[in-house]
């Protein structure tokens, strides 16, 4: 009996792993109200924003977010960038940037993490690529946030989504990018956007708990 169950575990291990994988990648609820992405501030840390309206059909088609902003951001010195984060519960939602900045035409010179820190909060990784196309210069910083979690990769994040869908039924996560032309170098260009993030992380954050 003994040697039997032996036999039996492996394939006990598969079959449940199965229905863990099952259940977490099942479609879940959409959430219950609209995500409040007014929380983000238009104005922040000298920098103000407007909002630049829906994305193209086929972007809203592919990704099918849950709520979006769109919207650019102006500094008192004129520099301006651009915020993308589009929230959601649905795992076609999230993709890596690289894939789209291609398709754009740039390409990527540099890739490399960072981290910033609001208050005394732990600190937030980012993804940084510095971009050339026809001779101009940008870096996009971009992270992913689920429940209060942050992370530079796309495999963490989809786990975070999958382990919240097992234990609360519902997961709602967020892709942040920002983009920043590059003017006088782009160490100067990386730390002005992450003076940006640092001011609306928590709103940006507070939605995907929302």
């Amino acid at each position: 009996m003994r040697a039997l169950d032996k036999r039996c575990l492996p394939m006990l291990i598969v079959l449940l792993g199965g229905q863990f994988v099952a259940w977490a990648t099942r479609p879940t609820p959409a959430p219950d109200a609209a995500l409040p992405v007014s929380k983000v501030p238009v104005r922040a840390a000298g920098w103000s924003g407007q909002d630049l309206g829906p994305y193209d059909d086929l972007t809203m088609k592919m990704l099918a977010p849950d709520a979006y902003l769109n919207r650019e951001y102006v500094s008192t010195d004129g520099l301006r960038v651009h915020l993308a984060a589009i929230y959601g519960h649905r795992k076609t939602t999230f993709h890596s940037p690289g894939f789209c900045l291609l398709g754009g035409g740039w390409n990527i010179t540099s890739k490399s993490r960072l981290a910033f820190r609001v208050g005394a909060g732990d600190a937030i990784p980012v993804n940084r690529f510095i971009l050339n196309r026809e001779g101009h210069e940008a870096v996009v910083l971009y992270y992913y946030i689920e429940d209060h979690r942050a992370t530079t990769s796309w495999v963490k994040h989809q786990a975070y989504l999958a382990w919240d869908r097992v234990r609360r039924g519902r997961a709602v996560g967020a892709l942040v990018r920002l983009t920043v032309p590059v003017i006088a170098s782009p160490e100067q260009a990386t730390q002005r956007g992450l003076g940006l993030l640092k001011a609306l992380h928590p709103s940006l954050e507070s939605v995907a708990g929302a």
